[in-house]
């Protein structure tokens, strides 16, 4: 009967060591792997900084200026003593901002007469009515440059501006003064008639404020830069009847 050889004791012992050796590298390579960092996105893409987004894009937030950041903030330093410019909002409204139409206030000594555009907190005095603004007399205008047909009494207008400036427009009674870049357009929506559109360069250069098309409900209105002062009227007026007339 053949005897069982007994184990040698260091074979046993450096088995061990290399068994054990092998469970702890295994675990270990995919930790080291997964412990490897994540890249981080660039915060100021690099697209931003080369053309056409070089001069029509702002820079994200936070990231070194472009041509156009630095344009933005050159125009808008260029209008610190544009009277009324502490009445300007300190942002750019969204081109699609809604339009507020402005409150109407009962005159009292004409039932059932109204004043739109009238200032909120404004009162007048006991036994004084607030007199209704009235259009210029066919006598006293110039010839209409433009018409629209108004739809249940509204009318869209879009603005475009085909300067090198920033322009402040409003719909006196119905926003407050907006910014408009260089380059961009704006429609304002849903304006009842009559209605008085301002624009005024921030640059103090002149505005040439031409119709360029007009459909049914909505007029385009192009803003040019200009040398002649007669351009420079500075108001746009859309009748009840959708003639246009510049003030």
């Amino acid at each position: 009967m053949g005897k069982v050889k007994p184990l040698n004791q260091k074979n046993v012992g450096l088995l061990g060591t290399v068994l054990g050796s092998l469970l702890v590298g295994v675990p270990a390579i995919p930790f080291a792997a997964s412990a490897a960092p994540s890249p981080i996105l660039n915060p100021c893409p690099r697209i931003f900084y080369e053309e056409p987004f070089n001069t029509k894009r702002l820079a994200p937030e936070g990231c070194p200026p472009n041509s156009a950041t630095r344009l933005l903030s050159t125009q808008a330093s260029n209008s610190e003593e544009l009277p009324g410019r502490d009445l300007t909002p300190n942002r750019i409204v969204p081109a699609d901002a809604p339009t507020t139409p402005a409150r109407v206030v009962p005159t009292p000594n004409q039932p059932g007469v109204a004043v739109r555009g009238a200032t909120p907190g404004v009162t007048n005095s006991p036994g004084t009515a607030e007199i209704p603004a009235q259009p210029p007399l066919p006598e006293n205008r110039a010839n209409a440059i433009a018409t629209v047909m108004p739809m249940d009494g509204n009318v869209n207008v879009r603005l475009k501006n085909n300067t090198n400036a920033l322009i402040t427009y409003e719909a006196i009674g119905y926003t407050r003064r907006r910014f408009l870049p260089a380059g961009q357009e704006v429609v304002l929506r849903n304006l009842p008639v009559p209605v008085t559109i301002t624009t005024v360069r921030q640059d103090k250069g002149l505005v040439d404020v031409t119709p360029v098309s007009s459909q049914k409900g909505l007029l385009e209105v192009s803003l040019n830069e200009s040398k002649n002062l007669d351009d420079n009227a500075g108001a746009l007026r859309i009748q009840t009847d959708g003639q246009v007339f510049l003030n």
